[in-house]
């Protein structure tokens, strides 16, 4: 009775963070013994289930606490992400790059990032950096827009799925973990150099290492790194975003297509993601559609 109870306060939104939460605990408590970090983990999750408890459990209804429960469980996302690397390099420490790389081959004929480099210039470099770190922002975006025109139930729907996405790519990564085509077919040290841009790029740039795990210059990059490129995430999300903005109709549906296609184009051409791996995105994005619909009956 307590439990329906409980259940029953959650949205679907945050029964599917409260699902990763105690999965990722539980994996926590089964490897204790490896690392005084899955202590922070317990207590973090602790603490963001009953983030998650009091929030919905919020009587008042006003513009601020709507906005809240609306856009809260996003904050949650990188967190839970930065858990995820660390259970696969327990569970399965293995990396699969030289497969997808023998796969790329098979497929193109060649390595695609150093095709790439042919049309290389700092001015693209530029533009698909930029469209690269939009990544996070353009869901978000996508949610003030119909927040902001009262379309409760497009919202809900939109956070539903993106949660799912980023929920459902974070449990595959520990199929076939891998580090991407900038560690294995490239030099890391020489990122820079290969591929300048203009302004911004080199600030883009270190924000996008210090969120994939490198922080520590004593400790070498491919060592720290997430191991997340199977499926591309960014392609799986992104294509969630812009699928969903056309099916709503949104203002901004043209803008998340332009800067989104530049956002793939990016995963390969800025050595973050293999071809395969955009493929697989592509087929997982699908596949997520097709679960979350399945679950939420919408």
């Amino acid at each position: 009775m307590i439990i329906k109870k409980l259940s029953d306060k959650f949205s679907l939104a945050e029964k599917y963070t409260i699902i990763i939460l105690l999965f990722y605990t539980l994996l926590s408590l089964l490897f204790l013994f490896n690392s005084t970090d899955y202590l922070i983990n317990i207590a973090q999750n602790a603490f963001f289930f009953a983030i998650i408890l009091a929030v919905s459990s919020i009587q008042q209804r006003n513009k601020y606490t709507i906005a809240i429960r609306k856009f809260y469980l996003l904050i949650f996302v990188y967190f839970i992400y930065n858990q995820t690397n660390t259970y696969i390099t327990i569970i399965n420490p293995n990396l699969f790059d030289e497969l997808f790389i023998k796969i790329d081959r098979a497929i193109c004929g060649t390595d695609p990032t150093h095709f790439t480099m042919k049309f290389a210039n700092p001015y693209l470099t530029e533009f698909l950096q930029f469209c690269y770190m939009t990544f996070f922002f353009m869901p978000i975006i996508h949610g003030i827009e119909l927040h902001i025109r009262k379309k409760d139930a497009e919202f809900d729907k939109l956070l539903r799925n993106i949660l799912f996405g980023f929920y459902f790519s974070y449990l595959l990564y520990f199929f076939l973990p891998a580090i991407g085509p900038r560690f294995t077919l490239h030099d890391f040290s020489t990122l820079s150099c290969d591929l300048p841009g203009v302004y911004l790029t080199e600030f883009f740039r270190s924000v996008v290492n210090t969120g994939g795990g490198i922080i520590s210059a004593a400790i070498p990059p491919e060592v720290q790194v997430h191991r997340d490129c199977m499926p591309s995430g960014h392609t799986m999300m992104t294509l969630i975003n812009i699928y969903l903005a056309f099916k709503f109709k949104s203002k901004l549906r043209f803008v998340f297509l332009i800067i989104g296609c530049g956002l793939i184009l990016a995963t390969v051409y800025l050595r973050y993601h293999y071809v395969i791996d955009v493929l697989a995105g592509a087929v997982f994005f699908y596949i997520s559609l097709k679960l979350e619909k399945s679950i939420s009956k919408d």
